[in-house]
């Protein structure tokens, strides 16, 4: 069969257009790890500050919004993966260099503000938070918004082992079943080892949060099938997941310090419906080049944000007199523009590195 020039022009335009596509789908995700950046980060803005004009008590569930995120994300990557060692680098270099970056920057600001009498820290204290596994040697997180990280890494470990015995295939079946044992545990386990439960809860914490990494990966199951078929048995997983979500509300301990069942309960509901619009590709005209941009900081932003804004917040209040309007301004805007620097500066450029690198030295190692 022979081909015309005009064949293959036509073949590539097409391509072209559904990557262009498929990026401005996905393109959605960043919109979402934006929003879902902002609100957290407005809600340690406020928190504990009355004086303030309000109090963004909602955006404590953000972190629900980023690791359902992470569940599609995760699992998109893994499917790109040819190995557990491919897997390993672009994680480590999409998360480490900024992390270690917000340790660091972080760990100066708490030296100034012990020199102002306001914290204090330990050189040990930053050794161990440059780990990331700062939880398991029982040192505080220098900032809280650090708490999730542990969780995100348990997840990754998690599907790590499915990669490494290539059970990619069978994830979402195995997560039905981690997620019974996560309704087993917060259930009967509770009442009757009590003891057994609060020492399995702090070990792995991932059986607080795992229902929405699991929901995750079922909206990207939904949404990577030709024409998004909406499979009965990957929705009810995802009400099952929703339900999980509802179910462990007092049980986790955290948004039920800030928010009621019912308040919690729509902004869980909102979460679930966004993801349903953005798989049905019904949410491309939210992306704009704000929420984009959100969404390019979110991850610098997120790890650098809480300690630094409550210090500048108090710092200004406390030794010049500013109220909280001022103050809060102050430190929004300096938190942008430092996780700005950050993005530009540290993690698209190591991100790039990195990955040549790594791409460069494999491919050195390939057989002629």
């Amino acid at each position: 069969m022979k081909y015309k020039v005009n064949d293959f022009t036509l073949y590539f335009k097409v391509k072209r257009k559904q990557r262009k596509s498929m990026h401005q789908r996905l393109a959605t995700l960043d919109t979402f790890r934006g929003v879902a950046a902002l609100s957290v980060v407005l809600f340690h803005l406020t928190l504990h500050q009355y004086d303030a004009p309000f109090q963004l008590n909602w955006g404590a569930t953000g972190v629900d919004l980023f690791f359902i995120i992470s569940g599609f994300v995760i699992f998109l990557t893994l499917n790109k993966t040819q190995s557990v060692l491919d897997f390993v680098v672009a994680r480590f270099s999409r998360l480490y260099p900024v992390y270690w970056t917000a340790v660091t920057l972080t760990a100066i600001f708490m030296a100034i503000g012990s020199w102002l009498g306001y914290s204090q820290i330990t050189f040990g204290e930053y050794v161990a938070n440059m780990t990331m596994f700062q939880y398991y040697f029982g040192i505080r997180d220098l900032d809280g918004s650090y708490w999730t990280l542990i969780v995100e890494m348990l997840f990754y470990g998690v599907m790590l082992v499915g990669l490494w015995l290539n059970q990619l295939g069978r994830l979402e079946w195995y997560g039905l079943g981690l997620v019974l044992i996560q309704i087993i545990f917060h259930g009967w386990i509770r009442t009757v080892f009590p003891g057994g439960y609060e020492m399995i809860q702090q070990g792995f914490p991932l059986m607080n949060h795992f229902q929405l990494f699991w929901a995750g990966i079922l909206f990207y199951k939904i949404y990577n099938t030709q024409g998004v078929v909406y499979n009965k048995w990957r929705v009810g997983g995802i009400a099952i997941a929703y339900g999980v979500t509802l179910y462990l509300y007092d049980k986790t301990g955290r948004s039920n310090l800030f928010l009621s069942f019912d308040e919690y309960s729509t902004t869980t509901t909102i979460y679930f419906v966004l993801f349903f619009l953005f798989i049905s590709h019904k949410l491309e005209w939210i992306n704009n080049r704000f929420t984009l941009y959100l969404g390019t900081i979110s991850y610098s932003l997120y790890v650098i944000h809480h300690y630094f804004i409550v210090g500048v917040i108090t710092v200004l209040k406390d030794k010049f007199a500013w109220s909280f309007v001022e103050a809060g301004a102050a430190a929004l805007i300096a938190a942008f523009v430092l996780a700005t620097a950050i993005t530009y500066f540290i993690e698209k450029p190591s991100l790039r590195y990195l990955r040549t690198w790594y791409k460069n030295r494999k491919a050195s190692y390939q057989p002629l």
